[in-house]
């Protein structure tokens, strides 16, 4: 069990980890290699380098004589640390700044808040819409009447939120 393990920490070392907090520390903020797969070319540019930065470091090693797996371990790990605190600091994972508690301090992740917001609210109009269309088409669209103006409700509520928010893109 141990040996298992250890092949799935030294592959997601070896092949995921220092790539991705790379990448995630050059591209901090969602959205920026791409609107729609953007998680999905992090992964993949991650995943290469990853290999590229194992075969540099593997370099480097060799060069001064200290190609041993404990040597590898201390330097992928040590990287990827570097990387995560960078890209951190940057302004990258919104998620785990939020989990700590820094979402209305910085301005940035404020932005990030009223993004996920609107996108919210996009998902509620899409709602909105699709039941007006059923309460328009269906024998039985009172029904959908009341879920229209609970939805009315919610998105009067989300606006407040967002004016609120909005002048976080005026200090930027």
């Amino acid at each position: 069990m141990i040996e298992v393990l250890q092949v799935l920490a030294a592959i997601l070392m070896l092949f995921f980890l220092p790539g991705y907090t790379f990448i995630n520390m050059l591209f901090p903020k969602p959205g920026e290699l791409d609107l729609e797969y953007d998680q999905l070319y992090r992964i993949g540019l991650g995943m290469g380098m990853s290999i590229v930065i194992a075969i540099l470091l593997g370099y480097l090693l060799g060069y001064y004589a200290l190609f041993y797996a404990g040597y590898i371990w201390l330097g992928l790990t040590a990287l990827t640390i570097i990387f995560f605190i960078v890209g951190y600091m940057r302004g990258g994972y919104p998620t785990i700044r939020r989990w700590l508690g820094y979402g209305k301090e910085n301005k940035y992740d404020r932005l990030y808040m009223l993004q996920d917001l609107l996108k919210e609210r996009r998902k509620m109009i899409k709602k909105l819409e699709e039941l007006e269309r059923l309460s328009k088409l269906s024998p039985h669209g009172e029904r959908y009447k009341d879920e229209m103006n609970r939805l009315f409700q919610e998105i009067r509520k989300m606006d407040e939120k967002i004016d609120k928010m909005k002048g976080v893109l005026n200090e930027i």
